[in-house]
């Protein structure tokens, strides 16, 4: 099942000034570090409508709102208002959740599962097409691969770009096991969108 989206609150509303209504009302979560989306469906009516909080910081964009809540916000409140008489014509209430936990990915095998071809292709860190999350934004600041049937220790490399020295040491290492799997794990920093940086660790399999 794969969910389109622009994220978690790609909200469509159906108004008119004298009421407002949610066409999805059961998206009422956004997330912290992450452009929440918000769409209203008005026609050119859409124009004359500011959306505020107290809460979070809401621009407009060519296309929809961006919603990012404070760091400290538990639940936040939306406000809709016709900018021309100020009148409050919507009012929506969101909890705030962090992104759930990313999923690192080697190429396309995500961890957990083998790499079945080695090659030059790229670590990622973000979520599988179950989720509703369109580009969360975090990015391989560095990484090591580590193996107990590696000879010797892979340098840290910067970037998120599988070398061909990684691929050579683990080429090397199933020859010396005979042709069995080997068993390797990647240790990754990764930087999301808050600015901060995680440690993250990844279990393959080649």
């Amino acid at each position: 099942m794969k969910i389109v989206i622009s994220l978690i609150t790609c909200l469509i509303c159906h108004f008119s000034f004298s009421q407002v209504a949610l066409g999805f009302p059961e998206y009422n979560v956004v997330y912290r570090g992450y452009d929440n989306k918000i769409k209203i469906g008005a026609g050119a009516e859409t124009a004359f409508l500011d959306l505020e909080s107290d809460q979070a910081q809401i621009y407009r964009t060519d296309s929809c709102f961006i919603l990012k809540p404070h760091a400290s916000a538990k639940n936040i409140t939306v406000i809709a208002r016709n900018f021309k008489d100020k009148n409050v014509v919507g009012t929506w209430q969101f909890r705030v959740l962090n992104l759930p936990v990313p999923t690192v990915f080697w190429g396309v095998s995500p961890a957990g599962s083998p790499v079945v071809t080695l090659d030059k292709v790229n670590l990622r860190v973000g979520y599988d097409e179950t989720l509703i999350l369109e580009n969360p934004g975090f990015e391989v600041v560095n990484y090591q691969v580590n193996s107990p049937l590696i000879a010797a220790p892979l340098p840290l490399i910067t970037g998120g770009a599988i070398t061909q020295e990684v691929l050579d040491a683990l080429t090397k290492a199933k020859t010396a096991n005979k042709g069995k799997p080997v068993d390797f794990n990647v240790t990754l920093q990764v930087k999301g969108r808050d600015g901060l940086i995680r440690k993250m660790t990844a279990e393959y399999t080649y």
